[in-house]
């Protein structure tokens, strides 16, 4: 999968993905980490206003794409490591940011990834998202995300078509600072349906 997976996600990223990553990370800064950070598609996005990069992918095929992407393409402090998201090995409060795109789909647990962000990031921090999503707003959809998941998640590494992604953003303690509902193009439709956004951490 790692072999194929930025030349399978070309059309998508060109019709829109690359545009709302940009838009996103944009506004990134001081210590931030990303989780799942697949191949790297990421990097080129990051201002520099970003002072330290930690990275996590758990695959470790993807990983060696990712630091040698890492290696041509990032110029600041950055290092990137073996690490599933749903244990993170680092102290609470270590991170001003968390950057999840296209990553909460395809995590064994959803809530244990984010009881993980939240309890790395700073009071106050932000994690900042683009994930696809269950269709809430198109149910004629829903049907075919259902129909296909089982299928699809065996075909890509575990990716979830029926994630309600906000509804765990909010329950796992974040209040969203912004938060948009798009559909991608260049894609099956199935997948589509889209949050993108920043959420803060609340302590509590």
């Amino acid at each position: 999968m790692a072999k194929f997976y930025d030349a399978s996600m070309r059309k998508i990223e060109e019709a829109c993905l690359s545009t709302w990553r940009a838009e996103l990370l944009s506004v990134t800064s001081g210590d931030v980490l990303e989780i799942g950070g697949g191949t790297g598609v990421n990097l080129i996005y990051y201002p520099k206003s970003v002072s330290h990069l930690v990275l996590t992918e758990p695959d470790s095929h993807m990983l060696a794409l990712l630091r040698r992407n890492l290696a041509e393409n990032y110029d600041g402090p950055a290092s990137a490591e073996n690490l599933f998201a749903e244990n993170l090995s680092y102290a609470d409060n270590s991170f001003d940011s968390v950057v999840s795109t296209l990553v909460l789909c395809s995590v064994d647990s959803p809530d244990a990834t984010l009881r993980e962000i939240k309890r790395v990031l700073k009071p106050k921090g932000k994690i900042y998202f683009i994930e696809h999503v269950l269709a809430t707003d198109a149910p004629h959809l829903i049907k075919w995300q259902k129909f296909f998941q089982p299928v699809w998640i065996c075909m890509c590494g575990n990716c979830h078509l029926t994630r309600n992604t906000e509804k765990s953003i909010s329950d796992a303690g974040f209040t969203f600072e912004k938060i948009e509902k798009l559909y991608s193009t260049g894609g099956p439709a199935i997948v589509s349906p889209t949050i993108k956004g920043v959420a803060i951490n609340i302590c509590t």
